[in-house]
């Protein structure tokens, strides 16, 4: 099993709404990509200089299902629209034995 972790902090301008709106796109993802095996989604709730704003946890059976994932067109769309309202993004992909 593959997990994928992804965090981010977003711009200033409309942080609030961005979160959330960002956030509902990506709950969305897993009905619509069916290599997501399970999946977390959440929203920092402490205020920290080092923390990001949001993180995702997606689980795939194998790294042939991350990279049909990632190249899923509703994964494009949703990283189009997070590339507008983010300013740094960290990912970090590991084997689960």
């Amino acid at each position: 099993m593959i997990k994928h972790v992804v965090a981010w902090d977003f711009k200033e301008a409309g942080k609030q709404e961005n979160i959330q709106k960002l956030k509902g796109l990506l709950e969305k993802l897993p009905a619509l990509i069916p290599e997501i095996k399970s999946y977390e989604i959440g929203v920092n709730i402490k205020d920290s200089e080092i923390a990001k704003d949001m993180v995702l946890i997606f689980a795939f059976a194998d790294e042939a299902s991350l990279q049909r994932y990632s190249d899923h067109p509703e994964h494009q769309r949703v990283v189009a629209e997070l590339r507008k309202v983010s300013q740094k993004t960290v990912v970090v992909d590991f084997e689960v034995a």
